[in-house]
């Protein structure tokens, strides 16, 4: 579309890009990222379902390894891509806030605790 746009004079692109950005991109990064939130675990053996993760990790009823049903990956796929088209062709600044909060919001839910190594006066 992007494409197309910006061969077309009668086609504003920047018009084109932020509605692909409001209309495709933040709904699905969004949704993504609420699917994310509320997901279920899953034995990957028998493929019981559960709410929350049980505590031992394994599954209840065959003693399987029990994983996540949505991925980090399918997440944030179009984040690189919707900041990339709003830099590249103008969009208005409220959509690139909107990007860089969303960017945020994924960075702080998937950010990894185990290699932050804090001291006592971190906490003082």
């Amino acid at each position: 579309q992007l494409a197309l746009a910006r061969k077309l004079r009668a086609v504003d692109e920047t018009d084109v890009a932020e509605r692909v950005i409001e209309y495709h991109f933040l709904p699905d990064l969004i949704g993504n990222l609420r699917a994310f939130s509320r997901q279920e675990t899953r034995c990957l053996d028998c493929g019981e379902k559960y709410r929350r993760m049980p505590l031992t990790g394994d599954c209840r009823e065959c003693g399987g390894r029990v994983n996540l049903t949505v991925h980090e990956g399918s997440v944030n796929k179009y984040m690189d891509v919707a900041l990339r088209v709003a830099e590249e062709y103008g969009c208005r600044e409220y959509t690139k806030q909107r990007l860089n909060i969303l960017e945020r919001s994924l960075e702080s839910v998937f950010e990894n605790d185990k290699n932050k190594q804090g001291s006592i006066s971190d906490f003082m």
